[in-house]
Parts: structure tokens; sequence; C-alpha cells
């Protein structure tokens, strides 16, 4: 429920400050005043994450901003239903019960759809760098992360041996 006020409220804000992070781009270093910077051997500056504050943001640079917030809290709870429902019938005593590896492939695309949704701020730093004509200096971070999708992968894994040993324990069943 927080990652949805989050969001409302960032739409609320339109018109105030947006406070994102961005990373200065490498042919900009004489527009930030680091061309003259002497750095001992081996060191560098590069790609280190800078904080940009800027007024007059719109309603759709503040909720980007916040999205991944939303998505992955939106994500979080969908699962939660779904992992309940996945370890009651476990604590029952039937892992392999009809749905338990529907839910599971679900579980693997909520992992994909958060870890996806990593990257919509990206979407507001570009859209404000292009309102205030700082495109050139400062660009969004990086935003993606690989353990979502590590997880969403072991996760369809495991949904495919759920719906394999359902499989089996029917063949079993029509055996005997």
């Amino acid at each position: 429920m927080w990652g949805v006020a989050h969001a409302v409220n960032g739409a609320t804000q339109a018109g105030g400050e947006i406070v994102v992070r961005v990373v200065p781009r490498p042919e900009a270093a004489e527009l930030l005043g680091l061309s003259g910077v002497r750095l001992p051997r081996g060191l560098s500056l590069g790609g280190g994450e800078l904080t940009l504050r800027a007024w007059d943001s719109t309603a759709a640079e503040q909720v980007l901003s916040r999205a991944d917030v939303l998505v992955g809290g939106l994500c979080a709870l969908v699962a939660a239903l779904l992992v309940g429902r996945l370890l009651t019938s476990v604590f029952e005593g039937e892992p392999y019960r009809g749905g338990n590896a529907a839910r599971v492939a679900w579980l693997a695309v909520l992992a994909l759809v958060s870890g996806a949704a990593q990257a919509l701020p990206a979407l507001a730093v570009a859209a404000l760098l292009d309102r205030a004509g700082a495109g050139g200096t400062f660009g969004p971070p990086s935003g993606l992360s690989w353990p979502p999708f590590a997880g969403a992968a072991l996760l369809a894994a495991l949904a495919l041996a759920l719906r394999a040993g359902r499989r089996a324990r029917a063949d079993v069943a029509s055996v005997t």
C-alpha cells in the first residue's frame, strides 16, 4: 500500500521539486568544471551518480520517478496472495495440488515485472533532462539489477518441476 501512496503523493507534487539520480556524461567534464582536476594515477571520475534537484516538475515526472516503488509494491501484494495459497497446500501435504505450478509461474512473472520496473525512474530522468535542456550534460543511471531476473528464472524452473511432478503423480495414480 505504501508504494501506491508514494506514487499518488508524487502526482500531487507536480510543479514542485523533483529529486532524481543522474550520471554525468564523460563529454560534459569541461562543462561541470572537472576538466582541470588532476587525480592520482589509476583514478578517474566516471560512473558516479549525482543527485539532481529541479523545480516545476510535471505529474508524469513525479509518478515515473516513483513508479518502481509503485509497481514493486503491487507485485509484492499479489505475490503475497499467491504464496499464501501455495504454502497452504504445501502445509496440507499436497505440494502438487492443481494450480500450484501456475501460482509459481505467476510469481516468476511478478519477479520479471518488478525487475523491469526498476527502469521506470530512468524515464522520469530522461523527461526531466529533456525539459531542462540538460540531456547533453547528464543521463539517467542504469537502473536494472540482475537478482529479480535470476529469481524469475528459478521460479520458472520450479513451476516446470511442479507441473512435471503433478503429471507424474497423476500417471502413478492411473496405473494403480
